[in-house]
């Protein structure tokens, strides 16, 4: 009788620890989740703030041109291109770790899960950084419409002061993208 009542304090102790880790490893999961999101969030916001100085040393030279400013769309949308491939390349790693989080969790997490109404977290970057996502994902055509409102605004101080027009700005079909 003793060993069955040692083989049942096993089990219970077993099984009471296999309980504490399933909560150490929802909050461990969990976390590691939302360090990815943070992450992401932190490496859009870094990555807008240098695609904006690009383009604002982009236009600096651009205006400082004797025949007048094209404000170098070619030379934007490239930079966009680039950011847009280096998100999509980091969104990635980290849709993989929620689905490393999801493989890796066994059944007696996700039904730790279910009884605890506390699904395995989501990113939240790509919807709170939606905007900065689509102002780079803007098409050429957009740009150059852009700089068009731009090319307007610079001719008509140039004919305040009494100076030529400037020359004409390259349509968006001659863009290299």
């Amino acid at each position: 009788m003793h060993l069955l009542e040692a083989f049942i304090l096993i089990m219970l102790t077993l099984a009471a620890d296999r309980g504490v880790n399933v909560f150490r490893d929802i909050r461990r999961n969990n976390q590691s989740i939302r360090d990815r999101d943070e992450d992401l969030t932190t490496w859009v916001e870094d990555d807008k703030k240098q695609v904006r100085l690009e383009t604002i040393r982009i236009h600096a030279a651009e205006a400082r041109k004797t025949e007048g400013p094209d404000y170098s769309v070619s030379q934007i949308q490239g930079i966009k291109n680039q950011v847009v491939q280096r998100y999509r390349d980091q969104l990635r790693g980290a849709e993989r770790a929620v689905r490393d989080v999801e493989l890796a969790e066994q059944v007696h997490h996700r039904l730790v899960r279910r009884l605890t109404k506390r699904p395995i977290p989501g990113l939240t970057a790509p919807s709170t950084q939606a905007q900065t996502i689509a102002e780079w994902e803007t098409s050429a055509q957009e740009d150059h419409d852009d700089a068009e409102a731009m090319r307007a605004s610079a001719e008509k101080r140039r004919a305040e002061h009494g100076r030529p027009p400037l020359r004409p700005l390259a349509a968006p079909d001659t863009v290299h993208v």
